[in-house]
Order: structure tokens, then sequence, then C-alpha cells
């Protein structure tokens, strides 16, 4: 495990950390070429909040402006999903350095703080040009980021809930779904097409108020190494805007990542 801060670490803070590298490692495939993926498991971080001891360590990774907005949540999930977030981007940014930090808590040296459109946006950071982006999702019991050298990038994990079923209609044609014919699974066909959308939606159309009406996906393809579906998606609204996603599923969830060019 990369030593982010001066020991000593709670153990449990330890047990954290290095889990989510195990955790990350299952899908470093997914990112390849595109940049840095970090999953973490929000149920190893729940007890870890309730402890002072290991609370009080994680609090040490973030910056003054960081803390002061996870003081300002009430909700512990929602407390939660925002400092697994956190913790999973910083820590896919660490492995965007060529050298570790000679700081001894360089995690809050710098700020992950939500832009305009509720993007992260790095404030502060000491490492030099270009800044990277981010990509933060969560969903139940995970959350995860993705940071690339140069932006923007999108990234979304979904549980196959039911509740995709019921909504389906909002983000789903007949087209679409045949092209995803040869999954069997409904929830996973439109678990594939909720985060493909998501993901470039967060990737292209941070600053649009509406999405899921124009993004189409055109082409599938699975690739068997590494097992990840590679998906094509079009945006209306200017010619020749696409991009590529790549999913992987895990469990009951789907996680789907892409990079490209900003959208005007």
């Amino acid at each position: 495990m990369t030593r982010i801060c001066p020991d000593p670490i709670p153990k449990r803070a330890r047990d954290l950390f290095a889990d989510m590298e195990a955790l990350t490692a299952r899908f470093s495939a997914l990112a390849a070429g595109i940049g840095c993926l970090s999953i973490i498991d929000l149920a190893r971080l729940k007890p870890l909040m309730d402890q002072d001891e290991e609370f009080r360590f994680l609090v040490s990774l973030l910056s003054s402006a960081e803390e002061r907005l996870l003081a300002g949540f009430t909700y512990p999930k929602r407390r939660r999903e925002w400092l697994g977030g956190r913790l999973a981007a910083k820590r896919g940014l660490s492995r965007t350095q060529a050298t570790e930090p000679a700081a001894a808590c360089w995690y809050r040296d710098y700020s992950l703080l939500p832009d305009a459109s509720g993007r992260p946006s790095l404030h502060d950071y000491p490492a030099q040009e270009p800044i990277p982006a981010i990509s933060i999702s969560h969903s139940r019991e995970y959350a995860t980021a993705l940071v690339v050298a140069t932006g923007p990038c999108g990234i979304d994990i979904q549980q196959k809930s039911a509740q995709l079923v019921t909504v389906q209609e909002r983000f789903a044609t007949e087209e679409e779904l045949t092209l995803l014919d040869r999954v069997d699974d409904l929830r996973t066909r439109l678990g594939i097409l909720w985060t493909a959308k998501e993901a470039v939606k967060k990737c292209l159309l941070a600053d649009q108020p509406t999405f899921f009406g124009r993004i189409s996906l055109t082409e599938v393809a699975y690739q068997s190494e590494g097992a990840i579906w590679k998906v094509g998606c079009r945006v209306t609204g200017r010619d020749g805007c696409t991009a590529t996603v790549r999913i992987a599923e895990f469990d009951d969830y789907l996680i789907a990542c892409t990079a490209g060019e900003p959208y005007a």
C-alpha cells in the first residue's frame, strides 16, 4: 500500500485502503489507456466514521475547505458517499504523479470542490500542469473515481436495481435495447445503457440540465479479455461528436468510464 500519511495509521484505516487497492486491481483493465480508476467499499468505510480515532485520521486527509463541506452534510449516507468519493479520487490523483509526494499528508494540500455544474474541480493542486480531470460516482455500497491527465472524463457506477426497469422509458429506446439483445438479463441491459449515458453526460454535457435525449448508443462490442463492454455513443447537437464508453460488471453493479474532448 502506498504511504499517504505518517504513522501511526489506525489499523482499520489501513485495512480500508488495502481493500480499496485490492478492489481497484480487479478492474485495472477498465481504465487502461484512459486514466486511473479507484473503487472504495462504503460498507467498510461506514464503521470507521463512527470511531473517533479512525474518523480523525480520515478527516486529516482532507483540506480545510473539504472539511467544511463534509461538516455541512447532516445525513450519514450522504456524508459517507461524499467522503468515500473524495478518498477514491485522491487515491487516483496520487497515482498520477511520477514520484510519491514528500509532504507528510499531501492529500490535504489541495481541495476537490464542486464547480458551477457540480463536477469535482481541483484547487491549490501542488503538482505541475496540466491539471488532471476528475469524475466521481457512487451507488449503494460503492464509490468510484476516475482521474485522467487531461480532461474531460466521466465515470458512473450503478446497481442493477429493479428501479431501472420502472423508469426505462426515460433513457432507453427499442433500438438501443436491440443492440444489447445478446445480454439476457434486462436489468443488465438497462444498466449498461444507464451507466454509458451517465458517463458521457459527465464527460461531455456536465453543464446541461437534460441529456438522455441527446445521447444515443450506436454500437456495442464485448471484449472477452477483461470482460469489458465497449459502447459507442453519439451526442446530438454537434456533428461528429461521439464517445466510446468502457463498461465492466461486478457483483450486482456496472461501472462505466470514458474520456474525451470538451463539448461546445
